[in-house]
């Protein structure tokens, strides 16, 4: 029986998040991969036949319709039954988010397997992200789409414990708290939609604060809108009016005064001087 194999290597690469390759194997009897590590994240769909995958010091034999995970730099093994040889689709990716993304998820060299009965679209979306690899034209927009859909998926069926019913650190709350300002900073937030958001108490807000950054919730948002506009007014493009309405003031006249207040000199003086 000779070795079948065809696949992919995505040729538009992306730092952040990237399906570098995948493919379809159909190996002779007996055929071994490893022990070793691979370099990147990888799925694997059993779609016919059988074999055995070891992970973790544990061997597990696989069927069609079951799905393994293989984790970066941890030592893995295939072998195809000698009888019935295993038949399978692949995927691969990496990039500087994965790392975090599949901390949300509670899947693991320790935990690698998954029916398809579980997951079906994960199944579905391994396979359809290397057969559309025949496609001619653009591809990575499709990979990509199919590769976020597969971690949501994973994400909702191995979710790693919630911390619903935990108490928060205030360091947790801060980075929050931080994250609602860079994403609202633009639209009217204030103290009050912040405390409503993270559902603490407005006292409290204020002193974690005063600890992680030495002011109060207020003032922070001020001087993050102010840090956003100085960038803006550096485009001759950007009038003042624009710059000021772009990062949530509202008016010139109180964008005026902040801005005046934290960098000694009128807005409008602040681009002159920038552009000469």
């Amino acid at each position: 029986m000779k070795y079948y194999r065809w696949g992919f290597n995505n040729q538009d690469y992306n730092a952040q998040f990237y399906v570098s390759s995948g493919g379809f194997e159909k190996p002779h009897p007996c055929h071994s991969y490893g022990p070793m590590g691979r370099s990147g994240y990888m799925i694997h769909c059993v779609t016919g036949g059988h074999g055995i995958f070891k992970s973790n010091g544990k061997v597990y034999h696989l069927k069609k319709g079951d799905i393994f995970y293989i984790q970066p730099h941890k030592t893995t093994y295939m072998e195809a039954d000698a009888v019935d040889p295993w038949t399978f689709y692949w995927v691969r990716f990496i990039g500087n988010l994965v790392p975090q993304y599949m901390k949300r998820i509670n899947l693991s060299y320790q935990n690698p397997i998954i029916r398809q009965e579980d997951l079906p679209t994960v199944f579905q979306d391994v396979v359809d992200i290397v057969e559309y690899s025949q496609q001619t034209g653009p591809r990575d927009f499709y990979y990509q789409s199919k590769m976020f859909s597969i971690l949501h998926a994973l994400q909702l069926h191995f979710p790693k414990e919630s911390t619903k019913n935990k108490v928060l650190q205030t360091t947790d709350i801060y980075d929050r708290a931080l994250r609602y300002i860079a994403n609202n900073y633009e639209e009217q937030i204030s103290v009050h939609d912040l405390v409503g958001y993270l559902n603490i108490d407005r006292s409290y807000l204020f002193r974690i604060f005063k600890k992680h950054s030495q002011t109060n919730p207020q003032e922070f948002i001020t001087n993050y809108r102010l840090a956003k506009a100085s960038e803006l007014l550096k485009s001759k493009n950007n009038t003042v009016e624009y710059v000021a309405l772009s990062c949530g003031f509202l008016s010139y006249q109180s964008f005026f005064r902040f801005f005046k207040k934290k960098y000694g000199i009128s807005p409008t003086q602040y681009k002159k001087k920038y552009l000469k």
